[in-house]
């Protein structure tokens, strides 16, 4: 088997659940039976048997409630797969997605590839266009692929979450054995930035594609969301131990003291991040505590650079599922088509991508009348476009406080 998806599942919504294995179904790779689908059922209360008999295909595991971490690696042991992902169950992703990433990794000899990414809310869709690993291309090899995952000191996710990730399976079994090693207690938090840490530590190379993207749903239901002040503490916990276990094991690495002033930086971000969330969440003073789970008796203000590695958003197109419809048919049934679409619309990027990992002999023509395909005008509502514009964004930055209602609500539209 070319490629295993593993996808941990605990009491997801049903109807994100479809929407996922849809996507995973209908991928380019599924269709030509290279893909193999691992869902680990983490011991949810929820009824999922008309989802399993809709998907005979894909290998469904039950397991008692023992924690996201041990549901991935459960995964991992059931696994075939020449190379490993993840794919969280509320999510989706382009049909080309894994594909891209397939051929990078057999072009290039990569352990990790990391591909582009776009956050999903109820009303829009847009990418993190500031985030560096999907505004620039990167093949990094030994000592750098390291430095890497610690270069941005914890500001930007992609390098930490697993869902945007293809790993050579030599290199997330050794990244597994490495955990495994640990014997951690169960753990839904921070799991993916401790697994990624390790696959890092036995990845030789790095490299990075832009194809499609993968859909970070975002919702109230989600296990990182918490208004219990005992579970946030508990992921206060989580990442403190997980900052530990990194700590502990640069320090049989060389370049360990310039990795570990990286990782004091994150350390000091996420510190300040978590107290912020305490704040916001209206739970008690917990500035104290959370300190002292760090254990450290200081920390620094962060600069402002650091501050706003995600401010800027490229919002896609809500006709979306129309446009990747068109690309779909370009890709299975018209390898070879003269296309109208402007030169640079979302269509006109997804394609030129494609032409890297399939066989496309594509023209584009200026002729709408000569083409064989034309791509709608792509939709973007007026209240998304005043919503998601940066100057309206910054005022109301400076209007609204954090916390306020009014802030709350007017995130909530976008």
């Amino acid at each position: 088997m070319k490629l295993s998806a593993i996808i941990p599942l605990y009491n997801t919504n049903i109807d994100y659940f479809k929407q996922c294995l849809q996507s995973l179904a209908q991928s380019s790779i599924a269709k030509r039976n290279e893909l193999e689908v691992i869902i680990v059922n983490d011991g949810s209360i929820v009824d999922y048997g008309e989802i399993e008999k809709s998907y005979p295909q894909f290998h469904i595991f039950h397991t008692e409630n023992r924690g996201t971490l041990c549901a991935r690696l459960y995964g991992i042991e059931k696994s075939s797969g020449e190379y490993i992902t993840f794919v969280d169950s509320d999510d989706m992703l382009t049909f080309d997605y894994h594909e891209a990433m397939l051929c990078t990794a057999e072009q290039t000899g990569a352990d990790i590839v990391i591909n582009d990414w776009a956050l999903w809310t109820s009303h829009s869709k847009y990418v993190c266009s500031n985030d560096t690993t999907i505004n620039s291309d990167f093949l990094l090899e030994e000592k750098d692929v390291l430095t890497k995952f610690f270069s941005s000191c914890g500001t930007e996710h992609s390098y930490y979450v697993l869902w945007n990730k293809l790993f050579r399976r030599e290199t997330i079994l050794q990244a597994k054995e490495s955990i495994d090693a640990l014997n951690l207690p169960k753990m839904v938090y921070a799991e993916d930035t401790l697994t990624s840490f390790f696959a890092f530590c036995h990845a030789k190379k790095i490299v990075n594609t832009h194809s499609g993207y993968y859909f970070y749903r975002i919702h109230n239901d989600q296990q990182i969301y918490v208004t219990d002040q005992n579970k946030f503490i508990n992921q206060v916990r989580s990442m403190a131990n997980v900052f530990s276990i990194m700590e502990n094991q640069l320090k049989n690495i060389n370049r360990y003291h310039d990795l570990c002033t990286m990782l004091a930086k994150w350390k000091n971000i996420m510190i300040s991040s978590q107290i912020a969330i305490a704040k916001h969440s209206h739970f008690q003073n917990m500035r104290d505590e959370i300190m002292s789970i760090y254990s450290v008796d200081k920390i620094y203000p962060l600069p402002s650079n650091l501050q706003k590695v995600y401010e800027k958003h490229k919002l896609l197109p809500c006709n979306l599922d129309e446009i990747e419809r068109l690309i779909k048919q370009i890709v299975f049934d018209l390898p070879s088509s003269t296309i109208y679409a402007k030169n640079k619309s979302y269509a006109m990027l997804r394609l030129n991508s494609l032409c890297k990992a399939f066989d496309l002999r594509l023209s584009i023509s200026n002729d709408k009348k000569n083409s064989e395909l034309t791509f709608p005008r792509e939709i973007y509502p007026m209240k998304l476009r005043i919503i998601h514009n940066r100057f309206i964004y910054k005022i109301g930055m400076l209007l609204f406080p954090k916390g306020s209602k009014i802030r709350k609500s007017l995130k909530s539209k976008i």
